[in-house]
């Protein structure tokens, strides 16, 4: 049996009806077409549920024929208890049988024919009754690495923890000082603030702004400190629990919410809790087993050997699982959730989520809605959300009542693969569709999308390595801008949550760790970027339908990726009143050459919203239009 013989396609609804993800209880009806020249004795589909991986079959029966297929068809019932569900198909024959599945676990779309059981198509099923803030799929995030951002007033040298080496240049490269076997012995601040970032509130609103998300902000030993010290007291180089309080109102002032990091799978080893070197008044877990802390810590012989994370002895693991930790977290009054609820502070993203128990992920939910249903829990996952296994087993974040949220790495990685060839428009658009489906769309809506990050390299240094190393300084520096321009247009236009990282928009630089965390280049930004950075920002605010609009994709060429973003009959996808408008991405990738693509749109006259001279008209449907190298547009239908 050849595989042209045989068709399914979970990306369209002919095949699958609905598309993606399923409400649990739901009906789910699956369609296969197979060539009439086989003697067919049965079609069975298989399908079976993940969390008990329990193996159901249901015979499917002929409901259609057409061009020479026999179309076959079945519905099935999705589970009540949410989790994935996996199906194939099974063709039996007088003489012998075949199977047909998923081309591959990356992918999901059309199938191939296999001889022994193939890779399944996923369905997520979800429940409905948990929606993600409506709020937030209309956000723009700016991310803050403090120590970084801007120091507002005299540098307090005197409140650095003693080990640190405090930069005299706020230009300085960031660097890390380290022993013999590696470890950080001394740690360099800039003296970044809170209330820096209180008097830059003018230039992050200018962005577009509606969420700053800050790097921890707690008491630590290092730069970064995600080696906690006291979850409920700032870090004194950044100010005061009351500077965090009136940043939080300031920027509330202005639309724009806080979200903290939190990081609750490990402490610092110098901290109240373990006391590793006595710093503090406590008595730590380290420094005896009666410590009111001794059970938060997993010890193999106290005190020297415990569980830490990745092995890094200055960050102790805990015991999620461990009740004096969950109330000292989640349930006390003064836990450290109610604590900062008490201070305006509702929002939380979860550093190393994968590593948190999903039990524990819930409380925490549970705590923040139960305070404020506004409150948005964002997960730390690299992967997608909805197949990842953590702690032995499948995560549940994407199903309902687990997670608002989660940052987005598979669309960054699948942009920076379209720019150094790893993957062409097609492989771009198969897989992001692949996402949308695995994905409830009330998440997919709600991802947290970014180009860079704390912990990966700044995307101008990937994309300037991407690039001849024999080029020109001069034409490698226009194209990764116009390539920087493309691809952040495509960001804050496509679904879910853009996130800009301190910097890129004024064009820092950086590789990876520490170098992507060097101090915003105040007076020496590119101000051309920051203007462009703006004006998508005043975009993505002004056009609903760039946030909660419909959303099409298109592969027109290898080089060109496109989709299209609408709102039609004054109701956005997800029943919200809006203005009907139609807009269209468009990228051509290639560095040298033109690309000249077609694509069936609405008829009429679209407007490029850069340069609003140029009009270009859909013939008979059909848009047709030339990019240049390293060409990007945003089109909008003209009524």
């Amino acid at each position: 049996m050849k595989s042209d013989d045989v068709y399914h396609n979970s990306f369209h609804t002919q095949y699958r009806e609905p598309f993606g993800a399923a409400p649990n209880g739901s009906n789910v009806t699956l369609t296969i077409d197979i060539h009439n020249h086989y003697r067919i004795s049965n079609v069975i589909l298989h399908y079976i549920l993940d969390k008990t991986d329990h193996e159901k079959t249901q015979e499917m029966d002929i409901y259609a024929e057409q061009h020479q297929f026999f179309g076959y068809e079945t519905t099935i019932v999705m589970p009540e208890d949410p989790q994935l569900v996996w199906y194939y198909f099974e063709i039996q024959l007088e003489d012998g049988e075949f199977f047909y599945g998923r081309r591959n676990i990356e992918e999901s779309g059309h199938g191939m024919v296999y001889e022994q059981v193939p890779p399944s198509w996923q369905i997520t099923v979800y429940d409905p009754d948990y929606e993600t803030p409506a709020w937030w799929k209309h956000g723009t995030i700016y991310q803050i690495f403090p120590d970084r951002f801007y120091a507002a007033g005299e540098r307090e040298l005197a409140k650095a923890p003693k080990t640190s080496l405090m930069h005299s240049h706020w230009d300085n490269d960031p660097i890390y000082i380290r022993d013999e076997n590696g470890a950080v012995v001394r740690w360099d601040f800039f003296g970044g603030n809170i209330r820096g970032i209180m008097e830059k509130l003018d230039y992050i609103e200018s962005l577009g702004v509606t969420v700053i998300y800050l790097n921890p902000v707690f008491e630590a030993e290092s730069n970064h400190r995600y080696d906690t010290g006291d979850y409920h007291t700032v870090d004194q180089l950044l100010g005061s629990n009351e500077d965090l309080a009136e940043l939080t109102r300031k920027a509330k002032d202005r639309g724009i919410e806080i979200m903290l990091d939190g990081v609750f799978n490990h402490t610092g080893s110098n901290s109240i809790y373990f006391n590793q070197r006595d710093q503090y008044d406590s008595l730590g877990a380290y420094q005896s087993e009666e410590s009111p802390y001794h059970s938060w810590y997993m010890f193999h012989d106290h005190p020297d050997e415990y569980e830490s994370w990745w092995g890094v002895g200055t960050l102790p693991t805990v015991d999620k699982d461990d009740e004096s930790y969950r109330n000292f977290l989640i349930h006390k009054e003064d836990s450290v959730l109610k604590y900062w609820q008490k201070h305006g502070l509702k929002h939380w993203r979860l550093d190393v989520a994968d590593e948190l128990t999903d039990d524990l992920i819930k409380q925490i939910y549970q705590q923040l809605k139960k305070e404020d249903a506004s409150s948005v829990l964002l997960g730390e996952v690299w992967e997608d959300a909805t197949t990842k296994i953590g702690h032995g087993k499948r995560r549940d974040y994407l199903l309902g009542g687990v997670l608002d949220s989660v940052m987005n790495y598979p669309l960054r990685g699948l942009m920076l693969a379209f720019m150094n060839g790893d993957a062409d428009a097609f492989d771009v658009e198969r897989r992001l569709l692949t996402l949308s489906e695995h994905y409830p769309k009330h998440y997919f809506y709600a991802l947290m999308n970014m180009l860079s990050s704390h912990d990966v390299e700044r995307v101008k240094t990937m994309l300037d390595l991407f690039l001849p190393e024999d080029m020109e300084a001069d034409d490698k520096a226009v194209i990764v801008d116009a390539q920087v321009k493309a691809l952040s247009l495509w960001l804050y236009t496509f679904p879910g949550v853009p996130s800009l990282y301190y910097g890129d928009e004024a064009g820092l630089t950086g590789g990876s760790d520490p170098d992507n965390r060097k101090p915003y280049p105040w007076n020496r930004e590119d101000e051309s970027l920051v203007e462009w950075y703006q004006r998508i920002g005043k975009w993505r605010r002004e056009h609903q339908a760039l946030r909660t609009g419909y959303w099409k994709s298109h592969s027109l060429h290898h080089d060109v990726y496109s989709f299209e973003r609408w709102i039609e009959n004054g109701v956005d996808n997800f029943g919200g009143s809006a203005s009907n408008e139609h807009m269209v991405y468009l990228f051509n990738r290639h560095i040298n050459e033109t690309r000249k693509v077609s694509l069936t749109v609405r008829k009429g006259k679209w407007q490029h919203m850069e340069n609003k001279k140029r009009v270009f008209k859909a013939k008979g449907g059909v848009l047709t239009l030339t990019l240049g190298p390293s060409e990007s547009m945003l089109l909008r239908h003209m009524h």
